[in-house]
């Protein structure tokens, strides 16, 4: 099982099907540094169409298979890291990939370039927009990385109670997660329902320490 995962008890050996133990989020400095190969499909996001938002509340970009959305914190940290960092949070991309059960998650710690707009400021709301515009920019965004780190195998980063429960817990994304913390438009978020971040290292889901509000007018 890919290095990072400190699951209790000792996780499953097979790298496919179902699971009853969470595999990912895990600790980023304790990732395998990924290939060179390993770079989101740059072909696939430079023909990316316009986005919608589906009923999820996610970016989704129809004709290629990817959807993107954020968490309102870190869930892939440092070892070292011992609480979450006000202002950011993280992106996740999904990708399709020959297995169904085994998409590419490209994933990068965000903040807002107005770092005020990712602060939040009382409880972050689950408003759905369905059907809003999303920019296929966002795609974009992940990447200018100057090095990720690459964990196989894992699990959704959901709690694994929710994973069992929906029957989830069969999907086995391969993470590679960028060690930067990248700076973006908010605009490009503000149509996005904000995920919870579940980081099991730092108590599980945490209270928000990133929403990226709509700019003022």
């Amino acid at each position: 099982m890919c290095a990072g995962q400190h699951p209790a008890p000792a996780p499953e050996a097979s790298h496919g099907g179902a699971v009853n133990t969470q595999l990912a989020p895990a600790f980023l400095d304790e990732m395998a540094i990924c290939r060179a190969d390993d770079r989101p499909p740059h072909e696939l996001i430079a023909r990316a169409p316009q986005g919608h938002v589906n009923d999820k509340g996610d970016c989704e970009f129809p004709g290629i298979g990817v959807s993107c959305h954020y968490h309102s914190g870190e869930e892939f940290i440092s070892s070292a890291t011992h609480q979450q960092t006000q202002g950011e949070g993280e992106l996740h991309c999904i990708f399709p990939s020959s297995d169904p059960k085994a998409p590419r998650v490209f994933g990068t710690h965000v903040m807002c370039r107005d770092h005020a707009r990712g602060e939040p400021h009382g409880e972050a709301t689950h408003e759905v927009h369905a059907g809003a515009a999303c920019s296929p920019e966002l795609l974009r965004q992940l990447e200018p990385c100057n090095e990720r780190r690459c964990c196989d195998a894992g699990t959704l980063t959901n709690p694994i109670s929710e994973l069992k429960e929906s029957h989830r817990n069969d999907i086995r994304p391969d993470f590679r997660i960028c060690e930067d913390t990248l700076e973006l438009d908010c605009d490009l978020l503000a149509a996005l329902t904000v995920h919870a971040a579940n980081c099991p290292a730092l108590g599980g889901i945490g209270a928000p320490a990133f929403v990226a509000t709509a700019a003022p007018h």
